[in-house]
């Protein structure tokens, strides 16, 4: 009688090692998913962060003094071309720069300088994603 070769798997153990690496990467696409919507975010917090340091520097150069209730906007392609901030790179779609600009307003009607604006940057990236930032943070 001829002895047969039991190498190998049976076909029940390779489908629970299958299933078992399908619930893994489940789990595993879930979190990658999860961290780039989170850098995504923080991208763009850091993109609003230099727009806003760099229309500070750009003011004060311009001697900016506001009377109350005024406004000025300057483009963050403005603040790139006068080398204030780097460019700001989509987070979105790594092809193409972000857009906005940054407000800047004395509401209180003070003349102590700068630090007494209010700053409202805006930052539009590829699709539907934009958002509003105001400095200083309340």
């Amino acid at each position: 009688m001829k002895r047969l070769n039991k190498k190998g798997f049976t076909l029940v153990e390779l489908l629970a090692v299958i299933t078992i690496l399908g619930i893994v990467m489940a789990v595993a696409a879930g979190a990658v998913m999860l961290y780039l919507t989170n850098s995504r975010k923080q991208a763009m917090d850091q993109i609003a962060s230099s727009a806003y340091d760099g229309a500070v520097m750009y003011w004060m150069d311009e001697n900016l003094l506001l009377n109350e209730g005024e406004k000025r906007t300057v483009g963050i392609d403005t603040l790139y071309e006068d080398q204030r901030i780097d460019i700001p790179s989509d987070p979105y779609n790594t092809t193409t720069t972000c857009k906005g600009n940054v407000t800047v307003s004395n509401p209180s009607g003070s003349t102590g300088g700068l630090n007494d604006y209010q700053y409202t940057v805006y930052v539009d990236c590829a699709g539907d994603h934009d958002k509003t930032y105001k400095f200083p943070k309340e």
